[in-house]
């Protein structure tokens, strides 16, 4: 029985994750422990805990590490909290492997601490590229990282480029594809019903988070997104910002918007209701990840506004704006009714994977070779790091 530990800190990669959670607790050959931190503790995120909790693929392990203040220094000492919290639970439970996904702090200390921990870590979307402060982070935990599972081929070839052995990649996909291929959606009626929306009316699905960098800018790109949402006037179910620099002035402009007609404020809607409500929409504003990871899958036109998915790979649903009232307009106006777009949209294809990655992770996280030399990245030559297929 291998032991797995794994992170999450948001309800983003809580999602991302579930298939892959799901498949490590249902395998008789592995035993999952669950790092809950981040924003999950957080009360305004409440509804991500309680689905967590209700879910508990394995055992749970609650490691509290953000701070109050909203800040870039709250943000760089919450790193060193959960540095501290998770290296007290890698020493209790004593895993065989970490596995961890994308970019965030609380991954980063995970990294950090099995590596010091001489416990292997299994990186999951090292080598994708975006914006801020999260490209620093994700090359971070690959350099920690001693096998890496990649989305995509342009990621593998990142992480070669960064001196990462062969030996050590496998091409995994996107986990939240499993799901995007495996769930059975909400009806557009019960959407409408749970969430007052008008289901014969085209929908809008929006969630904007802050770019550490551009911090002191936040509460101004709020505004702009949301008098740019008003001009287009489609009915609008907006998601809270993550808890980053910059989100708590970024949600109390959302907040003052809270009433106005066309908008339906929810602070977490839970994987099921959002891909769910993804399925059904006319377009989604924003620059979450779900419109480069998720939305291709459903042909959904994105706008993307702003730098932070700078870089990453893009399928042909995304229009890229910056942060311009008449420009935001007119990219969703376009992405509703322009018919060179709607065209190119007709062909749109997820370059993310085919929905399998759940499996492949199993496979990898059974065949690993748990010897030295899977720590000792310094040392050329060593290899194969999987068991072969037979168990010969």
């Amino acid at each position: 029985m291998r032991r797995i530990l794994s992170i999450t800190g948001t309800r983003a990669d809580y999602g991302l994750m579930r298939p892959v959670h799901r498949a490590i607790a249902a395998d008789g050959g592995l035993e999952l422990h669950l790092v809950v931190t981040g924003m999950h503790l957080l009360p305004e995120f409440a509804t991500s805990l309680a689905e967590v909790r209700a879910e508990a693929f394995g055992t749970l392990h609650e490691a509290s590490m953000l701070l109050g203040e909203d800040s870039g220094k709250a943000m760089a000492q919450s790193l060193g909290l959960g540095l501290v919290a998770i290296a007290g639970i890698v020493q209790s439970v004593r895993p065989d492997v970490i596995l961890l996904q994308g970019d965030r702090g609380e991954m980063l200390a995970g990294a950090i601490a099995g590596a010091h921990m001489n416990v292997p870590v299994v990186h999951m979307s090292g080598g994708d590229f975006s914006g801020s402060i999260d490209d620093s982070i994700r090359n971070s935990i690959s350099k920690f990282a001693h096998f890496h599972l990649t989305t995509c081929e342009a990621s593998t070839r990142r992480l070669l480029a960064m001196g990462e052995d062969a030996a050590r990649i496998v091409e995994a996909g996107e986990p939240a594809l499993d799901l995007l291929r495996t769930m059975t959606y909400m009806s557009r009626a019960d959407l409408a019903a749970e969430l007052a929306l008008d289901a014969a009316m085209p929908i809008a699905v929006a969630t904007l988070h802050p770019v550490t960098d551009e911090a002191a800018l936040a509460a101004g790109q709020m505004t702009t997104t949301l008098e740019a949402l008003a001009d287009v006037g489609l009915q609008t179910v907006f998601t809270y910002p993550n808890a980053d620099h910059g989100g708590r002035a970024m949600r109390d402009v959302l907040e003052s918007w809270r009433g106005r007609p066309f908008l339906r404020i929810v602070a977490n809607l839970g994987s099921h209701r959002y891909l769910s409500l993804l399925r059904q929409a006319a377009v989604l504003v924003g620059n979450s990840s779900s419109g480069i990871l998720e939305a291709p899958s459903f042909k959904l036109p994105v706008v993307n506004i702003g730098s932070r998915q700078h870089g990453r790979l893009r399928a042909s649903n995304v229009i890229d704006v910056g942060f311009d009232r008449a420009a935001i307009a007119a990219a969703m106006r376009a992405a509703l009714d322009d018919p060179q777009f709607r065209t190119r949209l007709a062909d749109c294809r997820n370059p993310y994977g085919d929905g399998h990655t759940a499996e492949r992770t199993v496979d990898v996280l059974r065949r690993l070779a748990l010897d030295p030399a899977l720590t000792a990245k310094w040392r050329d030559g060593a290899g194969p790091f999987l068991a072969r297929a037979d168990g010969a």
